[in-house]
């Protein structure tokens, strides 16, 4: 886990045990925490893979449209792999019409199974 991760968590679960402590005493401040933590807690997920998953929907986005035109990323911020996450998925979007409309099948399966496993790389895990 990154420093950012573990602090992140670390919060969380002081938040979390800090809401549960106040909830007797204050409902309000005690739910607040409570988000608070497990805000914390997500936060951390996405800390933790937020390159990782954009890089590998670029990739995949990359192999479906082999002419798509897009320039590469020149270095790996979240902001420039959320520049070019983008405009795959514009040209992605408007390919899939495109595929759908021609009646394509294998095409089209291909992008649904991308869609699929690309929400998959986003899912959070919600703590128990």
């Amino acid at each position: 886990m990154s420093d950012v991760g573990e602090v992140l968590t670390g919060v969380a679960m002081v938040s979390l045990g800090s809401g549960a402590a106040v909830q007797g005493s204050d409902a309000y401040g005690g739910a607040m925490m409570t988000v608070a933590g497990l805000l914390g807690l997500l936060s951390a997920q996405e800390a933790e893979r937020a390159a990782a998953w954009r890089a590998a929907d670029i990739a995949d986005m990359s192999a479906l449209l082999p002419d798509a035109g897009v320039a590469t990323a020149a270095d790996l911020t979240l902001t420039a792999l959320d520049a070019e996450w983008a405009a795959l998925s514009e040209a992605l979007i408007a390919h899939h019409a495109a595929v759908e409309a021609a009646g394509d099948a294998a095409q089209d399966r291909a992008i649904l199974c991308f869609y699929r496993e690309s929400a998959a790389r986003r899912e959070f895990i919600w703590p128990q």
